[in-house]
């Protein structure tokens, strides 16, 4: 009996400790949807990083995006849980430029029109 709880004690713990949550930042290379995967250069160079149906924010990215990817490492995988996107080349339309640099409005100087 001793030893069943022995075993089984190790098996749960080589399950759990297999499995880990993370943060992964950069920006996205490329984005293969039929393989469900996302090529992503990072600070350390370059990752895959692998979806599923599941994974929050993986059909708005694209290619250029800057994302922060919340994941699960399973069976030495990177699995993203979600991903949040900032387009990086994008330009801001008129209503995200709601403030200039320096906290003012984006308004005509007094006396023009």
């Amino acid at each position: 009996m001793k030893k069943v709880l022995t075993l089984s004690a190790a098996m749960l713990f080589f399950s759990v400790s297999s499995v880990s949550a993370a943060l992964l930042e950069g920006t996205v290379a490329k984005v293969d949807q039929s393989k469900k995967q996302i090529l992503l250069q990072t600070e350390k160079g370059p990752e895959t990083v692998e979806f599923t149906g599941s994974t929050k924010g993986a059909d708005k990215v694209k290619a250029g995006d800057k994302v922060k990817v919340n994941y699960t490492e399973k069976s030495g995988k990177i699995v993203a849980d979600t991903i949040d996107a900032s387009k990086g080349s994008a330009v801001p339309s008129p209503g995200e430029r709601s403030t200039a640099p320096n906290g003012m409005k984006n308004s005509p100087p007094a006396g023009i029109r």
